[in-house]
């Protein structure tokens, strides 16, 4: 299953399903086709004071059926979408269905990236049809399970596969509230004329399906406050670009620089604060380049935050999603952790930040190490992988594990200025080569401010990995990569 070019018609193919995928619609008011600054105005008193089924007067209002229907459409639409591209697994049957059933869970052999960011992004149009239709995160969890049980069963030919269903569910959750709660910094929903069109269209990208029930319902050009919970109480980013070297267990740098781009985002409040909201708090790492197309992805959302002393120490329950690919290893996982941290403040700009968390990989996929490399023929080894990497039906293992991390950071005006960074993971593969991989990474950034936002800075990271395998005659595998980044930077507050 291919599902790389899907995303990109989701917004437009909604329209087109809802026709036979949802109930008929409720009227609604109209979005007002007028001129110039016309194009989007304030609608009338009535529809303004209506607030039947709304948790709040600028919340979508709650119909749990129709986003169990919206979820529905989504899956007819990914299936016409693989259908339409002659994919042949699209060919659903009745038959198909009852095989399915009859089967249950078994572990697919699809693409690594397919797996890791095709699958949670396909959930994230799902559980965001809970939030389009005025659910709260954890029924929009539910529904994100839903959407990925029932493609799994009846959305292809292909037998049902439990890492999807991990995969889709919770990563679909980590990055569908992420892109809910982005649209929402899009949209001014107190707005009018083009300038607020514009914002609504934008929005609709991050967010297809919020974006689509707001046209339809009227809500894109009704006048309403943005809902209260989806107002963070800070928010910042840091955007970085430059060249980034690895080496290799022989020679640090061992080869040419490879462009890089990357984004952090900081919002809410992480090291403070009573909070209940899932995901009122978040930071989110996106790098682009540096030898793939997307070589670091990372999701940290907190479901609940509570103040341990008086002294600042906190206590963090967190969602994670993480996708990794460099020289040492390529990794994804979908994880939940504790964190204990706390803030050390030596003046009003000035302040020292500690962090150390462990907690629980649900399920995570790492490539597989062949016990001996030079039994595997040449045919089967991936000449892009990491040294050792066989490619057979599927060239990566699958498994649950723990993780556990440690940091420092250094911050002036609430902007790093140095950090370290320790991560190690364990993953004991359940599909794949039989082993248990330990895994560490380890970074540090000096950054220095130059004028305004924009900084220069330098990193260094070493990447390491440890297999055992279950198998006691097989030879124990290591590896270890140097990585060193230099780059300028653009801070937000």
């Amino acid at each position: 299953m291919t599902l790389r070019t899907v995303s990109m018609t989701l917004a437009s193919l909604l329209v087109a399903a809802s026709s036979f995928a949802q109930p008929p619609p409720e009227p609604a008011a109209p979005l007002d086709l007028q001129p110039a600054a016309d194009l989007i105005g304030p609608a009338d008193q009535s529809n303004q004071a209506r607030t039947d089924n709304r948790a709040c007067d600028g919340c979508p209002a709650r119909r749990v059926g129709r986003a169990l229907w919206q979820t529905t459409a989504i899956n007819v639409i990914y299936g016409l979408a693989n259908l339409g591209r002659g994919q042949a697994t699209a060919r659903i049957t009745p038959k198909s269905w009852w095989d399915n059933m009859e089967q249950g869970w078994v572990w697919d052999l699809d693409d690594f990236v397919v797996n890791q960011i095709g699958h949670p992004y396909q959930g994230s149009n799902y559980y965001n049809s809970g939030r389009a239709n005025g659910l709260s995160f954890y029924e929009s969890a539910a529904i994100a399970a839903f959407g990925s049980a029932t493609w799994e069963y009846y959305g292809e030919t292909n037998f049902p596969s439990l890492n999807d269903f991990i995969n889709t569910t919770l990563g679909g959750i980590a990055i569908g509230e992420v892109l809910h709660r982005a649209a929402w910094l899009i949209r001014d929903p107190r707005s009018t004329g083009r300038g607020r069109l514009w914002r609504e269209l934008g929005a609709t990208v991050v967010d297809p399906v919020s974006g689509y029930n707001r046209f339809r319902t009227g809500d894109a050009s009704r006048a309403a406050d943005k809902p209260a919970d989806l107002a963070p109480s800070s928010l910042g980013s840091v955007a970085a670009a430059g060249v980034l070297w690895r080496g290799t267990e022989e020679r640090a740098v061992n080869s040419s620089g490879q462009p890089f781009v990357e984004v952090d985002v900081l919002y809410g409040d992480f090291e403070t604060g009573r909070s209940r909201t899932p995901y009122d708090a978040f930071t989110m790492r996106l790098r682009l380049g540096g030898g793939g197309p997307v070589s670091e992805a990372r999701i940290r959302g907190r479901l609940l935050g509570q103040p341990l002393t008086r002294g600042g120490l906190q206590f963090t329950v967190a969602q994670s999603y993480d996708f990794q690919d460099n020289d040492a290893y390529n990794f994804g996982a979908q994880s939940f952790e504790g964190i204990v941290g706390m803030t050390k403040r030596f003046s009003p700009t000035i302040a020292l930040s500690f962090f150390g968390s462990g907690g629980l990989t649900v399920l995570g996929a790492i490539n597989s190490l062949p016990a001996d490399v030079e039994d595997v023929p040449e045919d089967e080894v991936d000449p892009d992988a990491p040294q050792g990497v066989s490619e057979g039906p599927r060239f990566y293992d699958y498994g649950p594990g723990s993780n556990f991390s440690g940091a420092v950071f250094l911050t002036r005006d609430r902007h790093i200025i140095a950090a370290f960074v320790y991560e190690g993971r364990q993953l004991f593969s359940l599909d794949g080569v039989r082993a248990n991989h330990f895994l560490q990474h380890i970074r540090a950034d000096l950054v220095s401010p130059l004028r305004g936002p924009l900084g220069i800075g330098v990193s260094g990271e070493y990447f390491s990995r440890h297999t055992y395998f279950q198998d006691a005659a097989a030879t124990e595998r290591e590896f270890w990569y140097p990585q060193f980044r230099a780059f300028l930077t653009w801070s937000f507050r």
